[in-house]
């Protein structure tokens, strides 16, 4: 699916949009847990302290831990919000009250208590979770001393277990989930905006694509779609649509000029060759009399000279007039359905004398073929004339042409391979051009090809086929023509 200019940059808005909303909301999130956690933690630094400071049996050095125990579960029941741990200078949990199998982990890691011992100033700071394998949690401790030995830590979890569960259930409320919901909304709100602007930013753009693709269609003939009016706004689409306009005039005056003088060129050349005949008749009746009656050697040798030329001069004429016959859209199509390697034999016949004057072999490939087409038979045999006469004329003696003919993909494929000079690789691109004439023309030992490929070119465009040439110096040349077959 072709996705248009609108569509795409609607697609990346989304994507971004989302990626932004993602990155937004996880950026709240945790610094809304960040700060909430150095809140916490900052609130109830001392909590540890002040349970050392006020209680005797932790005061003392805290041997008893069965009461100790005892005792943290009464300040959970007290302070839901906290889980109390008493841990060895080691880090190993010495007593802490829990039901049994909450307590994922016996030793924790002391560097973080000993951090925050020393200061708070980068709180928070978060020490491992005992009722969790790799989970940590901000917290408060105080070191509990006997004799100014070490006895060990009073670690307090800030946030425990049962008070994240809480919060966890409270966040899936209906008044939290209408939020999240608002929230939705607003952003779902601020897309369709952002997705409305752009498509007032890119629709003048798509029908200004779309009115440059019916020109297109239309060979850039502007005269059957009126031209899109822009206002005189100063923005960049709307001077780029006036441009095209200016462009697209211009263009259609520049068309309008070139058929005219296209017109007026065939108009001539035919009007041409028309005038030319008549003197040119005159002139070969004249030449013919003065040959039958006199004498002289020098003067028939140089009356043959004349004539021949003549014939010459009167066969290009005869192609300026086909062509341009051709080109003004005059020629009349017989179509019928016919045997395609048959017409091929039956040209080829037409120049087995001349080829065998040139010591020229014609080869036909193959013996038999049941490839029909339906076309004009008439255009197709001065096509493939055409080829096989070039053939002949820039190939030397002793040399070959084949004619191959093969079927592939619904199209016929008639080839006419020579073995003769080759044509230059610059001169191919012009081969098919009236006014071309290629350098290692034989034309010093033959007549001119003239217009010949012109007039055999315009014939393929009628008969809607094609026509190719590949040629390689002194190994020969290949004229390849396209024809669609009955279907």
């Amino acid at each position: 699916m072709r996705l248009t200019l609108y569509k795409k940059l609607a697609a990346m808005l989304f994507v971004t949009f989302l990626l932004i909303c993602m990155l937004f909301i996880w950026w709240t999130q945790a610094l809304s847990q960040v700060s909430k956690s150095q809140a916490e933690q900052q609130l109830h630094l001392s909590l540890a302290q002040h349970l050392v400071a006020d209680n005797p049996l932790i005061r003392e050095g805290v041997y008893d831990y069965e009461g100790l125990s005892n005792l943290f579960h009464t300040l959970m029941i007290l302070g839901p919000a906290f889980e109390f741990y008493f841990v060895s200078p080691e880090g190993n949990l010495l007593t802490y009250s829990a039901e049994p199998g909450e307590i994922k982990r016996e030793k924790i890691d002391i560097t973080p208590l000993q951090q925050l011992l020393i200061t708070n100033n980068t709180l928070p700071i978060l020490g491992d979770d005992p009722r969790s394998t790799h989970g940590s949690k901000i917290f408060s401790v105080a070191p509990v001393t006997n004799k100014d030995i070490l006895q060990g830590y009073l670690y307090i979890i800030i946030g425990s277990s049962k008070y994240n569960n809480i919060i966890e259930q409270l966040k899936s409320s209906e008044k939290v989930m209408l939020g999240t919901l608002w929230l939705l909304g607003t952003l779902l709100l601020l897309l369709a905006i952002a997705l409305f602007l752009l498509n007032k930013i890119t629709n003048p753009i798509a029908r200004l694509t779309r009115y440059i693709d019916r020109v297109s269609q239309n060979q850039f003939d502007i005269s059957p779609d009126a031209q899109i009016n822009w206002p005189a706004k100063n923005d960049e689409i709307h001077r780029l649509g006036r441009s095209v306009n200016a462009m697209l005039d211009k263009i259609q005056y520049q068309l309008t000029t070139l058929n005219d003088k296209n017109e007026q060129r065939k108009k001539f050349l035919s009007q041409l060759s028309h005038d030319l005949r008549t003197p040119l008749a005159s002139l070969k009746g004249y030449i013919e009399l003065t040959e039958k009656q006199t004498t002289d050697k020098t003067i028939m040798e140089n009356l043959k000279v004349a004539s021949k030329n003549i014939n010459q001069l009167n066969h290009l004429i005869d192609q300026i007039f086909e062509l341009a016959h051709l080109e003004a859209g005059h020629a009349k199509m017989n179509i019928e359905t016919f045997n395609l390697l048959e017409v091929i034999y039956d040209v080829a016949a037409k120049f087995k004398l001349k080829a065998e004057a040139n010591q020229l072999q014609i080869v036909i490939s193959p013996i038999q073929s049941t490839i029909a087409i339906t076309s004009d038979i008439g255009k197709l045999d001065r096509v493939l004339s055409n080829l096989i006469d070039n053939a002949i004329r820039h190939t030397q003696a002793g040399g070959k042409i084949s004619l191959i003919l093969e079927e592939h993909e619904g199209y016929a494929h008639v080839k006419v391979n020579d073995t003769g000079i080759g044509i230059s690789e610059m001169d191919l691109q012009h081969i098919f051009d009236a006014s071309f004439q290629g350098k290692n023309s034989n034309s010093n030992r033959k007549h001119n090809a003239g217009l010949g490929l012109a007039i055999t070119s315009e014939l393929i465009r009628i008969l809607k086929g094609r026509i190719s040439v590949a040629s390689m110096i002194n190994e020969g040349t290949q004229f390849k023509i396209i024809l669609p077959l009955n279907k």
